[in-house]
């Protein structure tokens, strides 16, 4: 080998080892730097433990093997919250970012198999928790991609151990994170520009009394879809009512699908919380509630819809909302040694546009709903109210097909102690109301219309008080030159501690009475 040769060959061999050498340092020295930030740079109620951390330079690739994050609470020795990996990956690190300019650049994290917990302080004020360890970060952190894979979710109530929420396979990516020591005082803490999400058989405790369970959801910033919804009491009905010292709601809501789209949400002016979707669709949702009117009522105030609309903490747009061959069931148990009343509307179809808090007058929501009442008779509504007049007016219109009178009996005979026999051929109603009172016009055709009153146990037919009652109703309205006989009612009075429902059920009740023993005329 000639001299020169030899020169060169040294010099490459020379070369490599010191690039192998200073590579291995370059590891070394990374892996240094991120330990002591991990060590010293952190907050103070933020710690991270881990089995070990591979560095690749060359790629800039991070690997930490089963780390466990910690953030602490300032108002409790319990910690705040807790998270475990399998692995945390970190893609694309920019090591010559983070060295010159202290700044951290990735192309993307990814949480592998993450347990997540959180401990919720109800006695934390709300307003506390806009602010985080996050709040003391000193560098700059840009991520392309985040992304969780097969996670769990737990979320308790620090003050009795009790699961609140727990959900399966959580898979997501945001797109695009930016923090710094700006955005992190925010509600909303990082800037992002898209995401997606999903997880499987989320159970959600509501309350003292209901829970919420959900097979799946999948979630993008285009469409959200809820899968195989449950909202119910998690009590029997003769437990709940041994729980209760004023009457309460026993409810069963199914609902095999629920989709929004386009939903949009944040903080404006980083203040008030706001939702919004063009469309909200609820397929064959099906709702039975049960009532048990022997516990002590509750007199609290109930608000109609529009003042409730009109006073809501954050700002809400729902543009249409749809329900799709939706079913109502409504028991009520007025008399102990008889079965609840019942009443159902099925095969319901609703439109409903503008539930909302931010649209302004004229504009008015309104609710169109088909459906079949008592399994056979054709049932549309027209109700429309505007949630800026604080008058809280309303116009509620009904047109009620052919209804076999004894179809009102499942409700009316175990809790009014009265049957019903005849036809009410065809029914229309207007109810004109507002916060205080009412108005009602109504036509109805009918035919053969009897009442017959029953004893107490309402079972037998008390013939005297029958025919008395029936001398007073007009059994027919041919007598009408078109077939309807007409009634109305005013200043009816609403119980300002029952719902919109019981103020609707007075007016039209008001309004049978004024056509079955008026003149048949307004």
């Amino acid at each position: 080998m000639t001299k020169p040769l030899k020169i060169v060959v040294i010099t490459a061999i020379t070369l490599f080892v010191i690039s192998i050498i200073g590579y291995f340092m370059a590891q070394a020295m990374v892996v240094s730097k991120l330990e002591r930030f991990i060590e010293n740079d952190l907050p103070e109620s933020l710690s991270i433990s881990y089995h070990s951390i591979d560095v690749s330079v060359w790629d800039g690739s991070v690997i930490m093997v089963n780390p466990k994050i910690i953030n602490r609470g300032r108002h409790s020795a319990k910690n705040n919250a807790e998270m475990e990996l399998d692995t945390l990956l970190v893609d694309g690190f920019g090591f010559f970012n983070y060295f010159k300019n202290d700044h951290i650049h990735v192309e993307s994290v990814q949480l592998r198999s993450p347990k997540m917990l959180y401990n919720h302080d109800s006695a934390i004020p709300k307003n506390e928790y806009r602010y985080s360890a996050l709040e003391q970060l000193k560098k700059e952190i840009k991520i392309g991609r985040f992304n969780v894979q097969n996670g769990e979710l737990h979320i308790k109530d620090i003050a009795t151990d009790s699961l609140l929420l727990y959900t399966t396979n959580v898979t997501a990516n945001v797109m695009d994170i930016r923090l710094n020591s700006n955005t992190v005082k925010r509600r909303i803490p990082f800037n992002y520009a898209n995401y997606n999400l999903s997880y499987n058989d989320l159970h959600y405790k509501i309350g003292d009394y209901e829970d919420l369970k959900l097979s799946s959801a999948v979630i993008t910033q285009d469409k959200a879809t809820f899968k195989t919804i449950h909202l119910y009491t998690k009590y029997s009905k003769i437990k709940l009512n041994q729980m209760i010292a004023v009457e309460r709601d026993h409810f069963d809501v199914r609902i095999p699908s629920l989709t929004l789209e386009a939903q949009n949400f944040g903080y404006k002016n980083d203040s008030i919380f706001y939702f919004k979707s063009p469309k909200v669709t609820f397929d064959s949702p099906e709702m039975h509630l049960y009532r048990n009117k022997l516990v002590a009522d509750d007199y609290t105030q109930k608000e109609l819809y529009s003042k409730a609309l009109r006073e809501l903490a954050f700002e809400l747009t729902l543009s249409n909302v749809i329900l799709r061959n939706a079913t109502i069931v409504y028991s009520e148990k007025v008399n102990a040694d008889m079965e609840a009343g019942k009443i159902a509307f099925t095969k319901m179809n609703a439109n409903i546009k503008n539930i909302s808090n931010t649209y302004k007058s004229p504009e008015k929501t309104s609710l169109n709903i088909d459906a079949v009442f008592m399994a056979r008779t054709p049932l549309k509504v027209d109700w429309q109210f505007d949630v800026n007049d604080v008058n809280d007016v309303f116009v509620f219109k009904v047109d009620i097909g052919k209804l076999p009178a004894p179809d009102l009996n499942p409700f009316s005979q175990p809790n009014l102690k009265v049957r019903f026999e005849g036809e009410l051929l065809k029914t229309y109603a207007t109810i004109s109301g507002d916060v205080n009172t009412s108005r009602v016009d109504m036509k109805v055709n009918y035919e053969d219309f009897k009442v017959v009153v029953l004893d107490k146990e309402g079972k037998k037919k008390k013939k005297i008080l029958s025919a008395i009652a029936n001398l007073f109703i007009k059994k027919d309205s041919d007598a009408e030159h078109d077939g309807f006989r007409e009634g109305f009612k005013e200043g009816i009075a609403r119980d300002h501690t029952k719902s919109i429902f019981n103020f609707l059920w007075l007016s039209v009740r008001s309004g049978l009475v004024s056509v079955l023993t008026g003149d048949g005329k307004k």
